[in-house]
């Protein structure tokens, strides 16, 4: 049974790669062209790049239990990063996107020092004020010559390489840009929390004093959980500054923190698969607020960003109350419930069968 299961789901992952790998060309065959624009390779793009921020999110929150209300603040200095060194030092996009990550993934290890006599709100609080001093320090005149300040850093617009000019369109160049390291970084977290250091995480997040008594350095680990919630998000911030070509200060505030936090909740904490359903909700979630903004009679009076922040609102409450583990815990708790109901099936079969009656018997 073990191995029907590993193996199906060896096959739809597989199905799944090769989805992601021909997605920006569905649009061209004539059966998927007819519900398949070119304006969703550009979503599949902006889908690599916050299941990479989301990612790093979730490791932090749902694996390591410390939360943080200043993940975008991390996304920034890892987009500043980047743009700075591609803008003043002409960088390549590569070197400046590796860069950009494992300097914020240090800055990260560097804050979780001082968070590690923090825990629960006064934690969220500290993290909300990076969030929401950030801004304000990189408009500062002192280093304003090199983040633009008020006007922000504006790069030059992504083009496929001339060797790839007939095979690919700009569009989908930036797909595979984005695509291809969110699935490595998406492997990556999946080899950690099946390591030493995602078992010492779920024992911090479980009972950190359980976890010490079981020899777990707890203030090296906590550490660590910043460092690669910080280089995952330092990544995704600089390539997502690559593929939109500007970057000012407001560009990721205390509004897009939370809702980050609101969509790795929806998906589901502690869950590489919870990760992809948020990432998949927070690339669909402006067309879905727009599209309940239109059907709703009061809708367009509100305003979008007001519908916006209601339904993230109500569907946060939901969440709590009929799906407290989010998306991916639900879809375990069904898969488990059917192999419940299979297992006691056969369990049972032995009993089942009727005896026969005497007046049968000769």
């Amino acid at each position: 049974m073990r191995d029907v299961l590993l193996s199906r789901r060896f096959i739809l992952l597989a199905l799944a790669l090769v989805l992601l790998a021909v997605f920006p060309y569905l649009h061209t065959l004539p059966f998927f062209g007819s519900f398949i624009d070119p304006y969703r390779t550009f979503q599949g793009m902006r889908f690599g790049l916050w299941l990479i921020i989301l990612m790093g999110l979730n490791l932090l929150i749902g694996y390591s239990g410390q939360i943080s209300l200043g993940h975008a603040a991390f996304v920034s200095i890892g987009a500043y990063i980047a743009a700075i060194l591609m803008n003043d030092y002409s960088f390549p996009v590569v070197a400046a996107v590796l860069v950009g990550g494992l300097l914020t993934g240090c800055i990260g290890f560097l804050i979780g020092i001082p968070a590690l006599r923090l825990s629960g709100p006064y934690l969220a609080i500290a993290t909300l004020a990076m969030i929401i001093v950030l801004p304000q320090i990189l408009k500062h005149d002192v280093i304003d010559q090199w983040t633009g300040g008020v006007m922000g850093i504006s790069l030059d617009l992504p083009h496929v390489p001339d060797s790839l000019k007939d095979r690919a369109t700009d569009d989908q160049w930036l797909y595979y840009m984005c695509m291809v390291p969110a699935i490595i970084m998406t492997i990556m977290a999946w080899s950690i929390t099946r390591s030493r250091i995602g078992r010492a995480f779920i024992a911090i997040r479980d009972s950190e004093i359980g976890a010490q008594q079981m020899g777990v350095n707890v203030s090296l680990y906590k550490m660590t959980a910043f460092g690669l919630s910080a280089l995952y998000a330092g990544t995704g911030g600089a390539l997502y500054v690559y593929t939109l070509a500007y970057l000012g200060p407001a560009e990721f505030d205390i509004n897009l923190s939370l809702t980050m936090l609101v969509m790795i909740v929806l998906g589901g904490l502690g869950s590489i698969a919870g990760t992809v359903y948020a990432a998949i909700i927070m690339t669909m979630r402006i067309d879905l607020t727009d599209w309940i903004a239109g059907i709703i009679p009061f809708g367009e009076r509100l305003g979008i960003d007001t519908t916006r922040g209601a339904l993230f609102g109500i569907l946060l409450i939901l969440s709590m109350i009929f799906t407290p583990k989010g998306v991916a815990g639900n879809i375990e708790k069904s898969k488990q419930e059917r192999h419940g109901e299979k297992l006691r099936e056969l369990i049972s079969r032995p009993f089942s069968r009727s005896r026969p009656r005497k007046s049968d018997s000769v």
